[in-house]
């Protein structure tokens, strides 16, 4: 079987069209966003008010509300049908999304006292790393901005006591995650 060679300009469409396909996969409707933006800014700050109240021994438990986000991630993606990627820029954001889930579920439920204070200023360079790439092969320059304020908002977070941690990661997950969110959807309309 021979091969066609093709012209720039069709080598030009393939690749455009291959980039918005994996771009319309990651950006969708905005839902998934703004669950995770709102579900872990609601964690992370309700940790910091229960560390502020003085339950330390409980501050955690906020976080135990992250699986439920899988669960119904999973279901949502489920019930819209056939989500196999198309190509291979699809294929790129569901695998490095799947390793930085994977990465933050074990450093976050199994690995947490070890790393202690280090913990969420990691968590948030992971989940910037995330966005930063994903936004990187669908060009969104939206998600290139959000990624680099949780990536940076890690960093800094290493700079003031762990205590604050929890405000900060919330603070960035609100703005960075769950505003873009609504900015997908308010587009989508």
């Amino acid at each position: 079987m021979k091969s066609k060679e093709l012209s720039p300009e069709e080598s030009l469409a393939i690749i455009t069209q291959t980039i918005q396909e994996a771009k319309s996969q990651f950006e969708e409707d905005g839902l998934v966003y703004m669950l995770w933006g709102g579900l872990v800014a609601f964690a992370a700050i309700s940790q910091f008010i229960l560390l502020k109240l003085g339950y330390f021994s409980i501050n955690y438990y906020p976080y135990f509300l992250m699986p439920l986000g899988f669960i119904f991630t999973w279901f949502y993606y489920s019930k819209k049908g056939n989500r196999k990627s198309n190509n291979h820029l699809s294929e790129i954001i569901t695998t490095s999304w799947l390793a930085v889930s994977f990465n933050i579920m074990i450093l976050g439920f199994f690995l947490n006292s070890l790393l202690q204070t280090n913990l969420i200023p990691i968590l948030m360079i992971l989940l910037g790393i995330g966005i930063i790439v994903s936004s990187r092969v669908t060009k969104s320059q939206l998600f290139l901005f959000s990624g680099i304020i949780i990536n940076l908002s890690g960093l800094l977070a290493f700079l003031v006591g762990g205590f604050y941690h929890p405000l900060i990661m919330g603070v960035a997950a609100f703005v960075a995650i769950f505003i873009p969110g609504l900015i997908l959807v308010k587009r989508a309309k």
